[in-house]
C-alpha cells in the first residue's frame, strides 16, 4: 500500500504521501483533507486511508494501461508482481518471486499469450510439480499466485474470464508437526550452555515464539517490574536478486501475533544474565562492540544481531553434533504447544499463547496430540453407557443364581434317589427275612 502520514499545517490535517519520481528520487506530496485539527484526528485517519487506497488503485491502472492484450502470460505474471510488491511484506514478495520463477521455467518455452491460457495448461503445470515430488501445500501456493494474477488481468479487461477458477484447487496434505518431549528439550538445553544462540533457542522452547518474534525481542518489550513480555516486533531475512535484506517491522504476521505474555521466572533469570553479559562484553570490547543493536535482546558476543538464517543453521549443527533427534527450529514452537496440551492446558489458551489468528489453526495442528480431551470424551461416553455395564452385571448375577438353583435341585434329586434306593433295599431285606422265617 502507498505510504503516507498525517501532518498538521495551518490548523488543518494533511496527508503526506511519500513516493519516487521517474528518476528514482524520493518525493513528497501534501494532500489537504479539509478537516480542522481540533477533534478530527480519528476522522482524518480514515480519510487518509481512503486517499492512499485511491492512489494505489490509480497506480495499478497506470501500470496496466500499457499492457497489451497480446502480452505473454509469463511477462504479465512478473508485471503483476511489481504491483503486488507495494501491497505485501518483503518475505511474502520474495516467496512470490520464487514461485513465479518456477512457473516461468515451465511456461517459457510455450510462448503462451495471456489471452490463450486455458485450464488444461495450468493443470499440466500442477501435474508436473506433483511428478517432481512437490507437496499439495506447495502446489496450492502456485495456484493462489496464478489465480490472483489472472484475477488482476480480469479486472483490467485483459481477459474475459479467470481460467484458474475452472481448475480444481490443489488439496493440502495433512500436516503433522514434529516436536520434542520435555526430556529431549532438557538434553537440548544441556548442549547449548555456552552457545551464542542459547537465549533465542531456550525462549522459543519456553514460549513457542516464531523465529522472527524471538529475534525481534527488544529490551523495552521486557517489563521486569510487572513480569510481562510484549510480542510486538519482528526480524525477517529475505534474499532477492542475490542480495540479502534484513527487514525490521512492528507489523506482525497477524493481529493476534501482538500479544502480552507472563514473564516466566526461568525466562527472567536468563534475560537478566544476558543483560549482565552484554554489559560485560561492552566493557571488554569498548569501541569494537557493535552499537547498532543496543535495544535488541538476541545479540552475539560482539553485539551483532543474531539473524534468522544464522539461528537456523546453528540449531541444525547443534542437533547433528550432539546426535539429537532431527527437528526444525520451528518445531520448538510445536514442542511448547504439545507440552502444554499434555499438561491439561485448554486448546483455546494455547491459541492465545501462540498468537494464532483463529482457533481452527491451533486445532488442525495439535488436535491429534490432545489425548487428555479424548480421554475426557471417553469417560463421558462411558458414564452415559453405564447402564450397559449394569445390565451385564445383572445378567451375570442371574446366571449365577440360576446355576445355583440347578445345583441345589440336582442335590435334592440325588438325595431323593438315594433315599428311595435305601428304602428299596430295606424292603427287599425284610421280604427276604420273611421268606426264610
Amino acid at each position: 500500500m502507498q505510504k503516507g502520514s498525517l501532518q498538521q499545517k495551518h490548523g488543518t490535517w494533511y496527508v503526506v504521501v511519500s513516493y519516487k519520481d521517474e528518476f528514482g528520487k524520493p518525493k513528497t506530496r501534501w494532500i489537504n483533507t479539509n478537516l480542522r485539527v481540533a477533534n478530527n484526528k480519528t476522522i482524518a485517519k480514515k480519510e487518509m486511508n481512503k486517499i492512499l487506497k485511491k492512489l494505489d488503485m490509480s497506480k495499478e491502472i497506470e501500470q496496466s494501461k500499457d499492457i497489451s492484450t497480446d502480452v505473454f502470460f509469463i511477462d504479465f505474471l512478473f508485471r503483476f508482481l511489481e504491483v503486488k510488491k507495494q501491497q505485501v511484506e518483503p518475505m511474502t514478495y520474495t516467496n512470490y518471486t520464487k514461485q513465479a520463477n518456477q512457473i516461468a521455467k515451465y511456461f517459457n518455452n510455450m510462448k503462451l499469450k495471456l489471452k490463450d491460457l486455458k485450464p488444461y495448461h495450468i493443470e499440466g503445470f500442477y501435474k508436473t510439480m506433483y511428478d517432481k515430488g512437490l507437496s499439495g501445500n506447495t502446489v496450492l501456493h502456485f495456484h493462489i499466485l496464478i489465480r490472483e494474477c489472472l484475477q488482476y488481468a480480469f479486472r483490467n479487461d485483459l481477459v474475459n474470464v479467470n481460467v484458474a477458477d475452472k481448475v480444481t484447487r490443489p488439496k493440502t496434505d495433512g500436516y503433522k508437526a514434529s516436536f520434542y518431549s520435555i526430556e529431549e528439550i532438557e538434553k537440548l538445553f544441556d548442549c547449548i550452555k555456552e552457545n551464542e544462540c542459547k537465549l533465542p533457542i531456550m525462549l522459543t522452547a519456553m514460549y513457542g515464539f516464531r523465529r522472527s518474534e524471538v529475534l525481534g525481542l527488544k529490551w523495552d518489550a521486557i517489563d521486569f517490574e510487572n513480569k510481562v513480555i510484549y510480542v510486538r516486533h519482528k526480524i525477517v531475512e529475505t534474499q532477492l536478486d542475490g542480495k540479502r535484506y534484513i527487514h525490521k517491522s512492528d507489523k506482525m504476521k497477524t493481529k493476534t501475533s501482538n500479544r502480552t505474555l507472563p514473564l516466566l521466572p526461568q525466562a527472567e533469570e536468563l534475560l537478566l544474565k544476558k543483560k549482565e553479559e552484554i554489559q560485560r562484553n561492552k566493557e571488554i570490547l569498548g569501541k569494537t562492540y557493535d552499537k547498532r543493536y543496543y535495544d535488541y535482546v538476541c545479540v552475539d558476543n560482539i553485539g551483532r544481531l543474531i539473524l534468522p538464517n544464522r539461528l537456523t543453521h546453528t540449531f541444525i549443527r547443534i542437533i547433528k553434533k550432539n546426535k539429537l533427534r532431527h527437528i526444525r527450529f520451528h518445531d520448538l514452537r510445536h514442542s511448547c504447544a504439545s507440552i502444554m496440551l499434555k499438561n491439561g492446558v485448554p486448546m483455546k489458551n494455547i491459541q492465545e499463547w501462540l498468537g494464532h489468528a483463529d482457533f481452527g489453526t491451533t486445532a488442525n495442528i495439535y488436535s491429534h496430540l490432545d489425548y487428555s480431551a479424548k480421554q475426557s470424551s471417553a469417560n463421558t461416553i462411558s458414564n452415559v453407557f453405564d447402564f450397559v455395564e449394569q445390565e451385564s452385571i445383572q445378567s451375570k448375577i442371574d446366571e449365577e443364581q440360576l446355576a445355583k438353583k440347578k445345583k441345589n435341585k440336582r442335590k435334592k434329586n440325588c438325595k431323593r434317589e438315594l433315599l428311595c434306593l435305601k428304602n428299596n433295599c430295606e424292603n427287599n431285606e425284610k421280604m427276604k427275612n420273611t421268606k426264610n422265617g
